[in-house]
């Protein structure tokens, strides 16, 4: 093989890899913050109050996960970066106008984002789902509803409670939005979160940089009954 072919060889395989890593920076785009989205035109349906016992259904548009900031080159290129997973389960309870008991844990072993790799990586660095595949919130202090809710207005509340996360529980406020269109429940919200505070090293390598602080977001539809019915 003479020099000029090497070289070419070599010009073309820094190329694909240059090409690689603008795709993987540039390429695609995080999805949009959770919101409540459009309400149900069945609110005339369900259970003549909020009160009882609710579910959490999965499907389309239920999912609990993570938004953070990847940063390259320094500090030259800074991109979003979302992962979620839609293998989300709980319960949540209403008496009286308050929510006196609410639990969701979702499964991190299966949080996709717009990127393999970054899903392989974090599955043995960073959150280590691998190791500690399932995190928890709990209410740890009722939501008092006043005025009790009315079908199909949207309220904007403040839960007390706390995450287990990779293995370390801390108390964690969730600002959320919610509406009951009647024959469901649906919840939405977000926090900042600090690695540090779980004992989680955010990933840091030679192509990639993630914040030291990032936000956990849910979202979330509940149906009457307790889970299994």
């Amino acid at each position: 093989m003479s020099r000029r072919q090497v070289v070419a060889g070599a010009v073309i395989v820094i190329g694909l890899l240059i090409g690689g890593l603008a795709w993987y920076v540039l390429g695609g785009d995080a999805p949009a913050k959770p919101t409540l989205g459009p309400a149900t035109s069945a609110t005339a349906a369900g259970p003549a109050t909020a009160d009882g016992s609710w579910r959490i259904a999965p499907g389309d548009g239920v999912y609990v996960g993570y938004r953070v900031t990847e940063v390259f080159g320094g500090d030259m290129v800074r991109k979003t970066a979302v992962g979620r997973t839609g293998s989300v389960e709980g319960t949540m309870t209403i008496v009286g106008g308050r929510v006196t008991q609410a639990r969701v844990s979702a499964d991190l072993r299966r949080l996709e984002s717009d990127r393999r790799t970054r899903d392989t990586y974090i599955r043995s660095h960073g959150l280590e789902s691998d190791r500690f595949p399932i995190a928890t919130y709990l209410l740890t202090e009722p939501i008092v509803l006043d005025p009790p809710p009315a079908k199909g207005t949207e309220r904007r509340v403040t839960a007390m409670g706390t995450l287990t996360l990779h293995g370390i529980t801390r108390a964690l406020r969730l600002e959320l939005q919610a509406r009951w269109d009647g024959p469901s429940i649906r919840v939405v919200g977000s926090s900042p979160l600090a690695f540090a505070d779980f004992g989680i090293e955010p990933p840091n390598t030679s192509v990639v940089k993630v914040d030291a602080i990032g936000a956990f977001e849910l979202a979330l539809t509940y149906v009457p009954g307790a889970p299994g019915t």
